[in-house]
């Protein structure tokens, strides 16, 4: 035991040396996920385990609240219009929508944060037109939910949840490549606003809402 504490601490030491080294030397995004890696890797040797024992209630009620108070009725009540949806129809129609509407939002917000350098370096205010981004985010969702209510698709969701995840370096990238070619008003809001902070806060909160009325709905199914 006194030779697998001695490795695990030996462990212990050199991993927190490895982050405390490049901690300061790296990004916002990349401290998040330097810092989460540091974590998951303690976490594993540890109890990892107990970790997802403590937090399997929590998202078995979020699935159980998505599947029974969203995809259930969305299939069947749907059918009283005439559309008709398969499970992964719906589960891909929410992730999609979900993601676009979020994009249009940060790409908004980038828009803002960037005239508002303009403004500032002009010395008179300047408002961007936003009409195209608000637009996209209701056009975008009642066409696609219509599109698989019409028709039948053939989905692939992992894809789609990949690219759910990584979202904001679809954002990113464009204005990124452009600023290094040397267009520098094509990302103003650089340094000022991040899409990659903001979207991911915005997907935990969606995911802390959905849990929580699950939480709720599980106690209030007990107490009944």
């Amino acid at each position: 035991m006194g030779y697998y504490l001695g490795r695990f601490r030996v462990g212990f030491k050199s991993d927190y040396e490895e982050v405390l080294s490049v901690f300061h030397k790296i990004g916002p995004l990349q401290k998040v996920i330097l810092v989460l890696s540091f974590f998951m890797s303690i976490s594993a040797i540890a109890s990892l385990s107990e970790t997802i024992f403590k937090w399997k209630g929590f998202i078995l009620d979020a699935v159980a609240a998505y599947q029974d108070y969203l995809v259930a009725p969305l299939i069947k009540y749907s059918k009283l219009i005439g559309l008709h949806y398969q499970q992964n129809e719906v589960h891909s129609a929410v992730i999609l929508s979900t993601m676009v509407v979020l994009g249009m939002r940060l790409l908004m917000l980038g828009q803002l944060s960037a005239f508002k350098k303009i403004s500032e370096d002009s010395g008179r205010e300047t408002q961007p037109k936003l009409t195209y981004f608000k637009c996209m985010s209701i056009l975008f969702p009642v066409s696609l939910w219509l599109a698989y209510g019409l028709t039948d698709s053939s989905i692939r969701l992992m894809p789609q949840v990949g690219m759910l995840l990584i979202y904001p370096v679809f954002l990113v990238g464009p204005k990124l490549i452009m600023h290094l070619f040397g267009r520098e008003n094509s990302y103003l809001e650089k340094g000022r606003f991040s899409y990659f902070k903001t979207y991911y806060a915005y997907l935990l909160a969606i995911a802390v809402v959905i849990g929580g009325l699950g939480a709720i709905n599980a106690g209030l199914t007990k107490i009944a």
